[in-house]
């Protein structure tokens, strides 16, 4: 018996093999891509040497759970579709005198051959992919490793059979499921599918509210001290949050969609269209089937384009923050007894169009130490007029300071924070204290040269420096266009003076250095992430609609044209392709509004380089993909689909 039904099997498969021939492609993709996953994690040489400070195979692997629950749900959710497909069929070997189990059997017995074949192929095709981009990884960071001699360790191996072994588990479970049922059940499976399905009203409000609500706790980040996340606590506003996006998501596709379906049905004009006749009747009845798909599709493009918004947001964040760090392109401190000669100076500023500004500054002494964070502390104050402050302001481009009271000052954080500040410091050598009532996140010099910086007022300085003439020092900024990125600016510097500096230029490429890497290593894992979707996509529109062929070859016969044909498969794809699209683009770029809380500084880290910038990289990256793969679909279907028409005809 079980001979004969690796034979029936077998034909089954050489039968419908233009279909199945798309559906071994789509295991053989995603399997690669599962299998070049697990060669990133086992490479322990590369991932050390990309990632130090950050545990990368831990991240694969999560990246990986996820990525398994996707193609098992995938495969689930195409076994039920052949079965629907093929309930003729099962009369038929009903009418043989099959039973249930032994149907069970042929059915799996069929997707093992297609999950072995996949499989084993996948193993040398992700291998390659491997080396591809192993090679592309060392020459692009210059890693001194040998390009080839890679081996593969046992986990990765163990993980692809734990995925097919699950893969078939759940299969011959839903199987059993399936073939409980009564056989006239089994046998009308087709027509439940064509049934239409019951409109859930509160279902679709609540999807519909979920989602809304979701977004409007991400929105709540932008009240910053007011934030429902700052008075009630981020772990439990993110788990409502998340739980809202995750359920509201579901509930809309399963239930709002029906609704738009029925408000199209009632246009005239829409419904009575060249594409609406065909398309919409058929949405009416199968959007609940096709519900479950469109909710993981759905939650793939929503993680896809958080993993690359949050990527985008990292790459361009420590470069940002490092403006405030080191707020010119270059400073250097300078001392009564040690300066740079005003020629030096002259030299510097023609060469390169450079704005020179040197600052005076009074480092005069607390009687106490002045505790600015709960470890660190600080034996003095670094006095700077309002006037030299402002000039600074203006040269960085930020904004001045208003008039400051007689015996007061205005401290500059360290740690950015909108908290008011009442504290007296106690001076050296001073009979009455200063007072600071006010604080600005706007530093003008450097951390590296000036930690706790308090600016006074004119009048107040020059009497301070009667005083402290022998804690003066200077400051020394160059700014200028373009300078911040100017190697040859630092070089030059570097040569002409011999004194220590501190450099935007410099910072950033330490960063470059340091980080490059993992940033690399992320970017290679959200392509992955695009290369599945686009693969389940791809390959799921092509099998859906070439399960459609004969209703094709009948709109052929009434008429319909291949522009007619067209259009009716692209409205098709459009209700495959542009839900997950317009929702997952929704729910990905607020969850990286919500991410860029936790991963930046809120105060002084602006709403551009927070949202507006990775929303802008995101769409210039993920739109065009997403688009390609609609057309290459639309195309590839109407190609397959116009054969087999013609092919009816010469028959006919």
């Amino acid at each position: 018996m079980n001979g004969m039904l690796l034979e029936v099997g077998l034909s089954n498969l050489k039968h419908d093999r233009n279909l199945y021939r798309v559906y071994f492609l789509t295991q053989l993709l995603l399997f690669s891509l599962f299998f070049v996953l697990q060669c990133f994690s086992s490479d322990q040489v590369i991932v050390d040497r990309l990632a130090e400070d950050t545990n990368i195979e831990t991240m694969i692997q999560t990246i990986s759970l996820f990525f398994m629950v996707a193609i098992i749900f995938y495969f689930l959710y195409f076994n039920q579709f052949f079965i629907r497909q093929r309930a003729e069929e099962l009369g038929i070997y009903s009418i043989l005198g099959f039973r249930c189990q032994e149907i069970v059997r042929l059915f799996l017995v069929e997707n093992v051959i297609l999950l072995f074949l996949a499989g084993l192929c996948s193993l040398a095709l992700g291998y390659v992919f491997y080396l591809g981009l192993r090679t592309g990884l060392i020459k692009f960071l210059k890693l001194a490793l040998p390009l080839w001699g890679f081996k593969i360790d046992s986990t990765a191996f163990l993980a692809m059979l734990g995925l097919f072994l699950s893969i078939v588990l759940l299969i011959y479970l839903e199987l059993s499921l399936i073939f409980k049922k009564n056989l006239a059940d089994i046998l009308n499976l087709q027509q439940q599918q064509d049934k239409t399905g019951k409109l859930h009203p509160w279902l679709a409000f609540l999807g519909l509210l979920g989602i809304i609500s979701a977004d409007g706790l991400f929105l709540n980040l932008l009240a910053g001290a007011n934030s429902l996340w700052l008075k009630i606590g981020y772990m439990p506003v993110l788990a409502l949050t998340v739980a809202l996006l995750g359920s509201g998501s579901i509930l809309f596709i399963l239930f709002s969609l029906p609704y738009l379906v029925n408000f199209l049905l009632n246009k005239k004009h829409i419904l009575y269209g060249t594409s609406g006749i065909v398309v919409l009747p058929r949405m009416r009845h199968r959007l609940q089937n096709k519900g479950r798909l469109l909710t993981m599709l759905t939650l793939l493009t929503t993680g896809s384009v958080m993993l690359l918004g949050v990527t985008i947001l990292t790459l361009f964040y420590p470069y940002e923050a490092t403006k405030r760090i080191v707020p010119v392109a270059l400073e250097t401190v300078a001392s009564q007894k040690r300066t740079l000669t005003k020629q030096q100076l002259s030299k510097l500023e023609r060469d390169f169009d450079a704005t020179v500004v040197q600052t005076e500054i009074l480092r005069t002494k607390l009687n106490e130490k002045w505790y600015f964070s709960n470890q660190n502390a600080s034996d003095h104050l670094d006095l700077i007029s309002l006037k030299s402050y402002n000039r600074l302001m203006k040269l960085q481009q930020q904004i001045p300071l208003t008039a400051i009271s007689a015996h007061q000052g205005v401290l500059v954080n360290y740690y950015a924070s909108k908290q008011t500040i009442n504290q007296q410091f106690s001076l050296k050598n001073e009979a009455e204290p200063l007072m600071v009532k006010r604080t600005t996140n706007n530093n003008p010099f450097a951390f590296a040269n000036s930690v706790v910086t308090v600016v006074v007022n004119d009048a107040d300085f020059n009497q301070y420096k009667t005083r402290h003439l022998a804690d003066r020092y200077w400051i020394i900024s160059f700014e200028g266009a373009n300078l911040r990125d100017d190697q040859a600016f630092v070089t030059a510097f570097k040569k002409k003076t011999n004194v220590a500096y501190i450099s935007a230029q410099e910072r950033d490429q330490t960063i470059t250095n340091a980080n490059s890497p993992t940033f690399l290593m992320i970017t290679l894992v959200s392509i992955l992430f695009f290369v599945a979707i686009s693969t389940v996509l791809y390959f799921t529109a092509r099998i859906e609609e070439l399960s459609l062929v004969k209703e094709y070859d009948t709109l052929a016969k009434l008429g319909y044209r291949i522009k007619d044909l067209r259009r009716v498969i692209f409205t098709e794809n459009t209700w495959l392709f542009l839900p997950p699209l317009l929702l997952g683009l929704l729910n990905g770029i607020f969850g990286v509004l919500g991410i860029s809380y936790f991963i930046t500084d809120s105060i002084t880290t602006g709403l551009w380089l927070r949202l507006g910038q990775p929303l802008v990289y995101t769409l210039c990256l993920f739109l065009p993909i997403y688009l390609l793969v609609y057309v290459l679909a639309g195309n590839s279907i109407l190609k397959e689909i116009v054969s087999y028409c013609r092919v009816g005809a010469k028959r006919q």
